[in-house]
């Protein structure tokens, strides 16, 4: 893990290599907020107080000199020491693996991790507090908070809007909860995300509940140095329930999607946008809008940075592939659990684990 202890600054995700920056200002233009840069100089610099950890400038840089940070490196060195771990794998899994999600878990478990969860049923949770918060206190506005990118830009550039955040936690918050409190044989281990999002490591820092972020990029990265073929490896199932469509919640409007079985009909009141430019003019026009006395007419702000989801989030892998290609492995997931929990009788067979059940 590299080593930051600050409660006044946050931790750099974002950086860039002086020796490869060419100060062409690309990296500017598509970012976001753009005060986080600063081009005077030689090569462009990050203030990582302003930077919201995004990523759009990762891909963007022609010359390789934007760089995402993780705790990659610090995860195997801690891991090979003997320090216990446990994993929680974001549902992009699906898309950055290409459908070996199992065979994932089969490899994660040959190199000492000692459970591995997904990050999918704390989806299912996420949404189930999302439901109770709008049952019992009515809100006139929610905006939805598994994207840290987006949450991070509203507490720097958007304070207006923190009021109207989602009072429950994110799926990983909510998954390592799950753990903590259902699983006791793991209460000395570390938690390790696979997640396919830079911005995460600032999420961690802010609740305590995550001790590596490990990019499902720089993971491949890690396969391809050193030969390793998924393939090889055993379809290792997950060791908490089975989520049933949370699966979805990497795709754009998975959220909604998902709560139309706790809410049918949810999806009328649920505003659903992502990707730049859109969701920060939309984000920025809403804080003006409140600010005027005009409400919007729905009730849920289903938002994420990227403009294809989590699944080809700045810390993923398959950024050739097309939209259909990428959200295919997800439905593919999505419609084999859908066929699991009809089979096993609305889920009463599936109470899997040291008992975190399906809510």
């Amino acid at each position: 893990m590299n080593e930051f202890k600050s409660s006044e600054h946050l931790r750099p995700v974002i950086d860039v290599n002086p020796e490869k920056c060419c100060n062409c200002h690309r990296c500017i233009s598509v970012c976001p907020v753009k005060m986080c840069n600063d081009g005077s100089g030689d090569h462009v610099s990050v203030n990582h107080d302003l930077c919201i950890g995004c990523g759009a400038c990762i891909e963007a840089c022609a010359h390789e000199a934007r760089i995402g940070i993780d705790d990659t490196q610090a995860f195997f060195k801690d891991l090979k020491a003997g320090t216990p771990i446990v994993a929680i794998v974001a549902p992009a899994v699906a898309v950055n693996f290409q459908g070996k999600d199992l065979e994932l878990n089969g490899f994660l478990k040959s190199i000492g991790v000692k459970a591995v969860f997904d990050v999918s049923f704390g989806a299912e949770l996420t949404t189930k507090s999302y439901v109770e918060q709008m049952k019992d206190e009515n809100p006139s506005l929610m905006i939805s908070q598994p994207c840290p990118a987006l949450v991070s830009f509203i507490e720097i550039y958007r304070p207006n809007l923190l009021k109207y955040l989602a009072k429950g936690d994110s799926p990983m918050a909510h998954t390592v909860e799950c753990i903590r409190h259902f699983y006791p044989q793991y209460a000395k281990c570390k938690i390790a995300a696979i997640s396919p999002c830079f911005a995460k490591r600032r999420e961690f820092d802010e609740n305590g509940r995550g001790d590596y972020n490990v990019t499902m990029r720089n993971l491949d990265i890690y396969f391809k140095e050193n030969g390793i073929s998924l393939s090889k490896y055993p379809r290792v199932e997950y060791d908490n329930p089975p989520a049933e469509r949370a699966v979805l919640y990497s795709t754009p409007g998975g959220l909604m999607r998902t709560a139309e079985r706790f809410v049918p009909g949810i999806s009328t009141k649920t505003r659903k946008i992502e990707g730049h430019p859109a969701v920060f003019e939309y984000l920025a026009g809403l804080d003006k809008s409140l600010a005027s006395g005009i409400r919007p007419y729905y009730k849920l702000i289903d938002c994420l940075n990227c403009d294809k989801g989590c699944n080809r989030g700045a810390g993923t892998t398959n950024q050739y592939l097309s939209i259909d290609e990428l959200e295919e492995f997800v439905e593919k997931r999505a419609r084999a659990r859908r066929e699991q929990w009809n089979t096993a009788g609305d889920g009463k067979a599936l109470k899997i684990g040291g008992g975190c059940k399906k809510t």
